[in-house]
């Protein structure tokens, strides 16, 4: 199977689950991970992360959209979604069963996002959650559904973007690189793909980048020179 990289599908669109945030990737990632760390686990509610490494300059928001499912390899061209008005009051009333805290503006805020869904390019809010580093990562969300759509790691800050490669239409064309952090991969994924490994992070990303994008990444690391320098201060370092 050709590589995501020698595939003509950029540029390539994406969203969230409620369709109100739109995007595009305009480029091929300069790289792309699959994280076996148990935060990745616990911020996803799943076994790994793929997290596609592109210059944050290289994403734009487009309008709002109908909801849809994502296409795969056997149904490429998803399918539209959308939820029922009583399920949705049933679920949200007084009477829900489990826990539940404060009441969601959910239902009001996704009526609101419909009328100009045509019109109106969607909104993400960015919410900085804690890391075993103690540094933390930002997360893209959407303000609707609050479905993160992409981070940034201290590594790259505001410049650099790991893009959630599932929340991609065709997210089915794109496979990791490489795995990272394999020590805590849960027993049932299995890894035959070939790919390199690594049991915890990789000491060298350059390593790992294309020739074809060795140009963009020099570009990159010069960009985040200054933010690195603040960062560093502010830590310490």
């Amino acid at each position: 199977m050709p590589h995501y990289s020698e595939k003509n599908i950029f540029p390539m669109q994406g969203g969230c689950p409620c369709g109100h945030v739109r995007y595009q990737v305009k480029q091929a990632p300069l790289l792309v991970h699959c994280c076996h760390c148990t935060s990745c686990q616990r911020e996803l509610g799943t076994a790994f992360a793929v997290n596609a490494i592109v210059e944050s300059d290289r994403l734009e928001l487009l309008p709002s959209a109908q909801p849809a499912v994502p296409g795969s390899k056997g149904v490429p061209g998803g399918a539209l979604a959308g939820f029922n008005a009583a399920f949705a009051r049933l679920t949200l009333s007084d009477a829900t069963c489990g826990p539940v805290g404060a009441k969601t503006e959910g239902a009001e805020l996704q009526a609101a996002a419909n009328a100009d869904r045509d019109n109106e390019t969607g909104t993400v809010e960015l919410v900085t959650l804690p890391t075993e580093s103690t540094v933390g990562l930002t997360v893209a969300q959407c303000c609707v559904c609050h479905s993160g759509l992409w981070a940034h790691y201290a590594d790259g800050g505001p410049y650099t973007t790991y893009l959630r490669v599932g929340t991609l239409d065709a997210a089915y064309e794109i496979d990791p690189d490489v795995h990272i952090f394999t020590r805590s991969k849960r027993d049932f994924v299995g890894l035959a793909d070939g790919k390199p490994r690594f049991e915890a992070y990789y000491k060298t990303r350059e390593d790992f980048i294309r020739d074809d994008c060795k140009g963009r990444y020099a570009a990159l690391e010069e960009k985040t020179g200054a933010y690195m320098a603040e960062l560093r201060a502010a830590l310490g370092e």
